[in-house]
């Protein structure tokens, strides 16, 4: 499983490879802090799960997500963010996300979302197919 983690906070960008780290220990975590060099290491490597801050500097977690969804029709995009639903709603069911957790986002909500992705990943970890992170 290739999951690809963008924040444009480097600390909060960490903890949040850390926590997917805890959920998924075998996948294949990847941080970035813009999403001009996500979406480059998504077009060589792919992408089955993207967690991403709506507001990134530049060019903006939603766009990356539009970007990621059109290379890649079943990645599953979470949103983790500052921003609140009633903020980017509309755009956000557009896109059908896997999920949308608010920061500061637990491990355990990073697990359930992965637990509970739209687009299952067939090789993913034994203990995400089993339920049991």
């Amino acid at each position: 499983m290739t999951v690809l983690c963008v924040d444009d906070h480097p600390v909060l960008l960490r903890g949040l490879e850390q926590n997917v780290r805890f959920a998924v220990p075998e996948a294949d975590i990847h941080g970035f802090t813009n999403s001009k060099d996500a979406l480059s290491y998504a077009k060589g490597h792919g992408c089955d799960v993207l967690l991403t801050e709506i507001e990134l500097y530049n060019h903006g977690g939603m766009r990356l997500a539009e970007q990621i969804k059109a290379l890649f029709p079943r990645a599953n995009i979470i949103f983790v963010t500052v921003c609140s639903e009633k903020e980017h709603a509309k755009e956000v069911l557009r896109l059908r996300p896997s999920g949308y957790l608010t920061k500061p986002a637990t491990r355990e909500q990073i697990a359930e979302e992965l637990r509970n992705l739209r687009y299952p990943v067939p090789d993913a970890s034994p203990s995400l197919r089993r339920g049991c992170i």
